[in-house]
């Protein structure tokens, strides 16, 4: 098959048939409409156990006055769990950097301006997704920058900033008190600035790229994958564009410079991971629960269709079906597309799916499960998808391009819309892990008026950081009590309804004479004690002490 030259595309191809200002301003009218909703509502889903973590450090608190307090086997109201989610006159910024530092795992960006946003007259947790807010509304106009500086113009950069508004998982991390929105747009920008530098050759650029990539690293340490993808991206670049030696040997000595500067920037950081890799071990260990190979070939499959479609909290198969266009999509993407921006995208995806998939089929593991890790894997794709949108619809008017293009962008931003519509109806969603069904706890607990909450230090955060996510959601009356460690339990009388969570053994068998332990909400750390009306049998009401998800 003959391919179009390198600096043609489709859209430009078919400019006598470019759509026209109605298209224009119709898509910039739905992208501000979902975009403005990344703004509104960040309060209505739970809390969930990472966002727990987020504020404890933020605040500058530790996991080991938490714990001492929450497992002192003392009964507890949910403000006394709540407190660790507010800031302490006690705890300042020194408090604060070493809570970060504890957790080198996390680079600190986020963090600090998270810890910066909680001054402000709202509720913490309000504040720090607002910080996530803020770059998921930026991640927009940061699509429409990279896709114009790769492809040119034309519709394609607008259609990409219109999926990713219209994507409920771009919902989602803009709307979580994490760092994935800014890791996101930090790839981003740096990206365009690299395409931009590249072309116009100033030295202002090449400083900005400098600070880009610089930011780019402190905010999540996985963006350190995007400097050989920036590297492969530079050397197409100066082929495509046949420069000559002299020109080469400038740019690769600016980009270096650049690159080393931002090392050096980082330095201090990457001294903290590895003085802190011992920690960094223990607090990713559970990324080496194995899985089976249909749990991966599913988790991947729902990762890929919840960028365009995300209806419900669980999974539908049906969603699926959307992967069947997509293939053909992504075919003619890699046919057809303009060799410099196809292998940036081509290269930011297989370095991302490789870094987490690659481990988990040779190595065995469970990072496939979790979306997060491969975020920017996911963009390429939307962006991909784009860059082909773009062209079917700018194809001539009445011809099955054309129609097929229209077709299909019309059926993800409506899928997308009725998404996004869904999840800012719901009080809690897929992406809060194993603490999802948080709610459903709490409205168990609330229904009694002399309800206990028991729970176990397992000494990997899980207990902790449920506990208080739960406490987000408990009537004053409820109480909560933590096995001390050490000795032999006594839990405390005079309670109707008992929930335990993540207890011991030696808890679990104090429990099994009361009654029946079944799993609540269809959870595994979640347990409920119902009256047996025959002899408990022994082997029920076993748990699995999952490790921190964080």
């Amino acid at each position: 098959m003959e391919r179009p030259p390198a600096s043609t595309s489709v859209a430009g191809r078919a400019t006598a048939s470019t759509p026209g200002v109605v298209f224009y301003v119709v898509v910039a009218l739905v992208v501000l409409a979902a975009t403005a909703v990344r703004l509104f509502g960040l309060d209505h889903l739970l809390v969930w156990h990472d966002e727990v973590f987020t504020l404890i450090r933020v605040f500058g608190y530790t996991p080991s006055e938490i714990q001492a307090h929450l497992f002192s086997g003392t009964l507890l109201t949910p403000a006394d769990l709540l407190r660790y989610q507010m800031p302490d006159p006690g705890h300042g910024w020194a408090d604060t950097m070493a809570a970060f530092a504890s957790h080198p795992e996390h680079a600190p960006l986020y963090y600090i301006l998270a810890r910066l946003a909680t001054d402000l007259p709202v509720e913490p947790i309000v504040a720090a997704r607002g910080v996530s807010a803020l770059f998921g509304v930026l991640l927009v106009p940061s699509t429409y920058w990279l896709m114009r500086e790769l492809f040119g113009r034309g519709p394609a950069p607008w259609i990409a900033a219109l999926l990713v508004a219209c994507s409920p998982l771009d919902l989602l991390y803009a709307q979580e008190a994490r760092q994935y929105a800014l890791w996101m747009c930090m790839i981003l920008v740096s990206s365009a600035v690299l395409a931009r530098a590249l072309r116009d050759d100033r030295q202002g650029l090449w400083w900005l790229y400098g600070i880009t990539i610089t930011l780019g690293c402190y905010s999540h340490l996985l963006f350190v994958l995007m400097i050989p993808v920036h590297a492969l991206f530079a050397l197409i670049s100066h082929a495509e564009h046949r420069r000559s030696f002299p020109d080469f040997k400038r740019l690769a000595v600016r980009w270096s410079i650049a690159i080393l500067g931002a090392m050096v920037a980082f330095s201090p950081w990457l001294l903290v991971f590895l003085i802190g890799r011992d920690q960094v071990d223990q607090f990713t260990a559970w990324m080496l629960r194995p899985i089976g190979l249909s749990d991966i070939l599913s988790a991947w499959a729902g990762h890929l269709s919840s960028a365009f479609v995300d209806l419900s909290p669980e999974a539908e198969p049906w969603w699926g079906l959307i992967l069947i266009p997509l293939v053909w999509v992504l075919w003619r993407f890699l046919l057809r597309a303009p060799r410099g921006g196809m292998w940036f995208l081509v290269a930011t995806f297989g370095v991302y799916v490789a870094i987490v998939l690659g481990p988990d089929l040779l190595l065995g593991g469970s990072r496939s499960l979790h979306v997060r890790y491969v975020l920017p894997a996911i963009l390429a794709i939307q962006l991909m998808v784009a860059w082909v949108l773009g062209g079917l619809v700018a194809a001539p008017v009445g011809t099955p391009a054309r129609t097929t293009g229209i077709l299909l962008l019309v059926s993800l931003v409506v899928l997308g819309g009725l998404s996004e519509l869904q999840i800012m109806r719901a009080s809690s969603w897929s992406n809060k892990n194993f603490s999802a069904r948080n709610l459903e706890v709490a409205q168990v607990a609330n229904a009694d008026a002399r309800t206990l909450v028991l729970a176990s230090d397992n000494r990997s955060g899980v207990s902790s950081g449920e506990l208080i996510s739960l406490a987000y959601h408990l009537a004053p009356q409820v109480r909560i009590w933590g096995e001390s460690r050490g000795g032999t339990p006594v839990i405390p009388s005079g309670f109707g309804r008992v929930i335990a969570l993540t207890p011991t053994e030696a808890l679990l068998a104090l429990l099994k004479r009361q009654g029946r332990l079944v799993p609540l909400a269809g959870t595994w750390q979640w347990l409920i004690v119902e009256p047996a009306a025959e002899p408990v049998n022994e082997g029920e009401g076993e748990k699995a002490d999952r490790p921190e998800d964080d």
